[in-house]
């Protein structure tokens, strides 16, 4: 084994007992839609939904599903200047989004719904979806350039 393989092994360690990685494009798989978008991407807004909550708490997001694969994946192959990234359902939602520049979570950033939205850089971006009682919700979520 050399010296990259080793160094990228405890650092996959190091990200896993995080409960939360970025994975690498190649590799990222989602448990619903994926998503590859570049500027002035159709239709927009692009869509997908799934169920909210997981076995895992998170003190600021409520519980999520980190055991397998994220909700969504995102994949930009360019910079945004804005982009939003937002979900709506019947129920209390949160999200999280971890990607090339750190880890984001929202509650209640539209009424009762989560939004994330402004710069995003160029990179992979794994999303998931919570809630705060792990009841499993669905939800509708959405990306646009508006």
């Amino acid at each position: 084994m050399n010296l990259f393989t080793k160094s990228a092994n405890a650092l996959a360690v190091i990200l896993m007992s995080t409960g939360l990685t970025v994975g690498f494009a190649a590799q990222a798989r989602a448990d619903y839609e994926s998503f590859v978008l570049q500027s002035g991407f159709t239709p927009d807004p692009q869509t997908g939904s799934g169920l909210s909550g997981g076995p895992r708490y998170t003190e600021d997001c409520g519980f999520i599903d980190s055991v397998d694969a994220p909700d969504h994946v995102i994949q930009l192959n360019e910079s945004f200047d804005f982009l939003r990234a937002q979900a709506s359902s019947n129920s209390d939602i949160t999200l999280v989004i971890v990607g090339p520049d750190g880890r984001y979570c929202s509650d209640d950033a539209n009424g009762l719904m989560p939004e994330i939205s402004g710069y995003w850089p160029a990179g992979t971006y794994e999303v998931w979806i919570g809630d705060w009682d792990g009841g499993g919700y669905r939800y509708e979520f959405s990306l646009s350039e508006f």
